[in-house]
């Protein structure tokens, strides 16, 4: 009869199991006669008084049993049996990282010996004592009858380590270079190892077995090539990344699916274009591959018995933002209609198109207004979405051209304060107009010049008060070729009401833009601000003395720090985009 300790030990775990299911497994509390199939023991390990004895009369390290029902334990526990004595005690532990389950195992022995903790190998079952592996001084007192031990394994890129509990208290911790010792198993055993002619019986041993157990394709399914299908598994004790692989050759060679995904429990994946009948796949841990589980048997991936193929866009082509064009396909005539997707991030996101479209090789598409160099369209069959097929590399969704103003800025009464209007293009524009809208209207625009590559274009102009509108035409019917930069200038007078520290905001409206064969072009649109300094007062002290001037200097000198876009704003009198020495002449003209 086992004791009321023992009893609510064993509701403690029964509860655990109850909370955390898979996460703990208590696998033998030796209540039986035999030892049964669940271990591979040297004979002399017997079942006595529902505890676990080796009943061998010879002394020697010479004795091992190895646990086989549960494969890469994390941890490992058994507690004291009742009639153990303190020699016994000393003279037993845990046999780790065996790699196979066997009573010819290699691996090692973890224990506790007097007061210090031992790490010894294990070579062929037997524990070889003249080489220690690692040792720690323990913390604890003694275990004695009916202590429970435990044994927590983990790993980093560098060591192993071994934490040594007794009663649920850490006594010490024990680790070695990973390169000082044969690689860890992919697949390894626990058990123990009872000194021989000892009064070291064991009881409750208990397993958590961290592991990876894939479910799906698990063996005999039919999947299609390029067919998208989820990858399942499960995972006991273990939470880290994993690495999918597959295998076409029934695990000969791996291809990588993924490096590290999140251990989920399923991944979404495209099968490759190549037929198998031996295919396989394999989840692992991401860090080192251990644990790890592969398909029980070979999966088939089918040949495409249909294809569609994607023929435009299919890698290469410049379409612009929400302009009308032409996707085109080939597909078997098996196929009645179409889905269609496009992606503007290379396929790591899709949208879809249409959901149906009749399989006639063509379907016209506005492209969104989202600009990207990553483009791709993806077609498959309306009905089950195989066959598909994507473009072969990315395609580009760019604007023709992109309208803006290079802020700057001026001095409430001031005259002559320039803006740049700038437009970036990658066709060529034949004519622009617009309206310019200043909010609040404390700008006057008395002067516009084209400037750049239009700056043979003719300009005419009309300011109401609150906006100016601007027409850039070529009498001589020349283009503005694609390039960036300004265009035009604008010349403002700045009333002498307008609030220093603030600004007045400049917006396109009306914008009409047309290519070299007059083609309509919607461009993107980017406003700007002009804001009303004290001209020349680069630290914002109100006036314009020599510290601005010192400041100047420095900037046009090239020391540390550079301008700040507020000194930009108030010490670039001549517009141009930096401060320079005409700037610093200027700001030394304003003190002197």
């Amino acid at each position: 009869m086992k004791s009321s300790r023992a009893t609510a030990f064993w509701a403690l775990i029964i509860l655990a199991a109850l909370v955390a299911p898979g996460l703990a497994q208590v696998v033998d509390d030796f209540n039986r006669t035999s030892l049964g199939s669940n271990w591979t023991a040297d004979p002399e390990y017997i079942i006595s008084s529902n505890t676990l004895d080796n009943s061998t009369t010879a002394t020697g390290w010479t004795f091992l049993a190895v646990y086989n029902a549960a494969a890469n334990p994390s941890q490992v526990q058994f507690t004291w049996a009742g009639s153990a004595n303190a020699n016994g005690i000393n003279a037993g532990g845990f046999a780790m990282l065996l790699d196979a389950a066997s009573v010819t195992a290699n691996g090692l022995l973890i224990f506790r010996r007097d007061l210090t903790l031992e790490i010894n190998p294990i070579v062929n079952g037997n524990v070889d004592r003249t080489i220690p592996v690692a040792t720690a001084a323990a913390s604890l007192p003694a275990p004695g009858p009916g202590s429970v031990i435990k044994i927590g394994f983990r790993t980093d890129a560098t060591k192993a380590y071994f934490d040594y509990y007794i009663n649920g208290t850490l006594d010490g911790t024990l680790s070695y270079l990973r390169s000082s010792r044969p690689a860890i198993p992919s697949t390894y055993y626990a058990g123990v190892s009872l000194y021989g002619n000892m009064q070291n019986n064991i009881d409750d041993f208990t397993v958590w077995a961290q592991g990876i157990t894939v479910t799906s394709p698990n063996g005999g399914e039919n999947w299609l090539a390029r067919s998208i299908h989820a990858i399942t598994w499960s995972s006991n004790s273990f939470s880290g990344n994993v690495a999918i692989d597959y295998s076409l050759d029934a695990g000969s060679t791996w291809t990588v699916i993924t490096a590290s995904t999140a251990n989920t429990g399923s991944y979404t994946w495209t099968l490759p274009a190549t037929p198998s009948t031996s295919a396989r796949v394999r989840v692992r841990d991401a860090a080192d591959g251990n644990p790890a589980d592969i398909s029980n048997a070979n999966f088939t991936i089918a040949p495409e018995t249909e294809s569609i193929t994607v023929l435009s866009p299919n890698g290469g082509e410049n379409w612009e933002v929400n302009a009308s064009h032409n996707i085109t396909w080939s597909a078997a005539a098996s196929i009645p209609a179409v889905r269609i997707y496009y992606s503007a991030d290379n396929g790591a996101n899709w949208t879809m198109i249409v959901a149906s479209t009749t399989n006639d090789g063509s379907y016209t598409w506005t492209t969104p207004s989202v600009t990207t160099t990553r483009g791709l369209i993806r077609i498959a069959d309306a009905a089950d979405g195989l066959p598909l097929d994507e473009s072969d590399a990315p395609f580009s969704i760019l604007t023709l051209a992109t309208l803006y103003v290079r802020e700057t800025s001026g001095q409430p009464g001031s005259t002559n304060n320039l803006v740049a209007i700038g437009l970036d293009n990658i066709t060529p524009v034949r004519g622009i107009s617009f309206l310019l809208m200043d909010s609040p209207a404390y700008l006057t625009a008395m002067n516009v010049l084209p400037t750049g590559r239009a700056s043979d274009f003719t300009v005419t102009k009309t300011d109401n008060g609150t906006a100016v509108s601007i027409l850039l035409v070529s009498l001589a019917g020349n283009s503005i070729p694609a390039g960036s930069g300004p265009i035009c200038l604008i010349s403002y007078d700045v009333s002498g009401a307008a609030p220093l520290g603030e600004f007045s905001s400049l917006d396109f409206s009306t914008v009409k833009v047309s290519d070299d064969s007059s083609r309509a072009i919607v461009p993107e649109l980017l406003p700007g601000r002009f804001w009303f300094v004290k001209i020349g007062d680069m630290d914002n002290s109100g006036v314009v003395d020599l510290l601005d001037i010192n400041r100047a200097a420095d900037i046009v000198l090239g020391r540390e720090p550079a301008a700040t876009d507020n000194e930009m704003m108030i010490g670039d009198l001549d517009h141009d985009g930096d401060i320079d020495l005409f700037d610093l002449l200027t700001i030394w003209e304003l003190v002197y």
